[in-house]
């Protein structure tokens, strides 16, 4: 079965940037006050300090978003987002079991770790898949 590499990536640009809009979204929520859990970590934190930074937070997921949403206008001259982005979703689980594990836990940071590694999968394979399409 033939795969269509352009729809491929553009598929995996523009379910990246949804997941990442909400998430951006949960933050700026946070970041007006609401007292509800961060979608990634469930950690639910308060003060203006906790706020702002979630505020600094949204904004460059949101940035992110937007460059992964460019990327879904021409995929494959820009497929080489994904394994940074795959690389960063990467890292970030690993900071946060070896740094901040003893704040973190439950259900939302079950969903939140495994949202970062389908993500960094999926971003991964497509990327490569990208390249032995063209090979042919």
């Amino acid at each position: 079965m033939k795969i269509n590499i352009q729809s491929l990536l553009k598929y995996v640009f523009v379910l990246g940037c949804i997941l990442d809009t909400g998430i951006a979204v949960n933050w700026f929520l946070i970041a007006g006050g609401y007292e509800i859990p961060s979608i990634l970590s469930g950690y639910i934190g308060s003060g203006q300090d906790y706020q702002f930074a979630m505020y600094v937070a949204g904004m460059f997921m949101l940035c992110w978003s937007v460059i992964l949403a460019w990327g879904a206008f021409d995929p494959i001259p820009r497929r080489g987002l994904l394994p940074i982005a795959g690389s960063f979703l990467l890292l970030s689980v690993i900071i946060e079991f070896a740094v901040y594990s003893s704040i973190l836990g439950g259900g939302v940071f079950v969903f939140g770790v495994s949202k970062r590694l389908f993500l960094a999968v999926l971003f991964t394979a497509a990327y490569l898949y990208s390249f032995k399409r063209f090979q042919k």
